[in-house]
């Protein structure tokens, strides 16, 4: 059988009418056309998948712990119970993908599409989701410990159940003004020196430290920003910027809340 890329060059024969449950570990498959491809319990183990066509190839299973997929378009893919760990996902298209119960441990997701990805049961611990997109994805369930969700769009994501604070960020700027300190370099330095995320959590009191002992400060920080700020849409802000740019984002948050309350004040 031989393994095509999209100009129709061969780019592997394996001797075998088809592709399920074989071992293509370490396989060079850069830009390969594999959609619609049964390779459910494949082993695809440190192969080299970037940019390769995916889309609706069935994985249930496979293993692909360690891959470069970045840039690959898997979309509408069948990765149920696929092993992901520590594999290279960033820019990949995974929309509509069906993850269930997936280990993603340590992936790299920076800028994947996940949008109305079902990711319900699936391990993300540690992963790397800074600036996915999430909208519309299935998460219940999922393992979000110690994930980066940073700069991440988690509009209309089904999320695991997470404390709202009204008015957050008015409460944030609060604490600076009376003598609180932002220091976008640690988590937190002190009781009252903290970057956006530590004191999103902080200020979530006794839930906060639960949300942030079970996820991470990032995780946690960002799914209770996702309920209580509607007005960010979705858009987890980027926890790794600058103190004047953290300062600046908690103003413009703060003035925007004061609006909203303002304007309910006065229909």
């Amino acid at each position: 059988m031989d393994i095509k890329n999209i100009r129709g060059e061969t780019l592997l024969t394996i001797d075998s009418d088809t592709l399920e449950g074989a071992d293509l570990s370490g396989a060079d498959l850069s830009g390969a056309d594999l959609s619609d491809t049964n390779l459910s319990d494949a082993d695809l183990s440190g192969a080299n998948l970037s940019g390769a066509n995916l889309s609706g190839a069935g994985l249930i299973g496979a293993d692909l712990s360690d891959a470069d997929l970045s840039g690959a378009n898997l979309s509408d893919a069948d990765l149920r119970r696929a092993k992901l760990s520590g594999a290279d996902l960033s820019g990949a298209n995974l929309s509509d993908a069906d993850l269930r119960r997936a280990k993603l441990s340590g992936a790299g997701l920076i800028g994947a599409d996940l949008s109305d990805a079902d990711l319900s049961g699936a391990g993300l611990s540690g992963a790397n989701l800074s600036g996915a997109n999430l909208s519309g994805a299935g998460l219940s369930g999922a393992d979000l410990s110690g994930a980066n969700l940073s700069d991440a769009d988690l509009r209309r994501a089904k999320l695991p159940l997470i404390i709202s604070i009204d008015n957050l960020f008015s409460f944030v700027d609060d604490q600076i003004r009376a003598g609180g300190n932002l220091d976008m370099g640690d988590w937190h330095t002190c009781e009252t020196t903290h970057c956006i995320a530590g004191w999103v959590t902080t200020l979530a009191g006794d839930a906060g430290r639960v949300a942030e002992n079970l996820l991470g400060t990032n995780a946690a920080a960002a799914l209770i920003i996702n309920q209580s700020c509607p007005y960010l849409e979705g858009k987890v802000p980027n926890f790794y910027v600058t103190n004047e740019g953290g300062l600046e984002f908690i103003k413009n948050c703060a003035e925007k809340e004061r609006q909203i309350l303002a304007q309910a004040s006065n229909p």
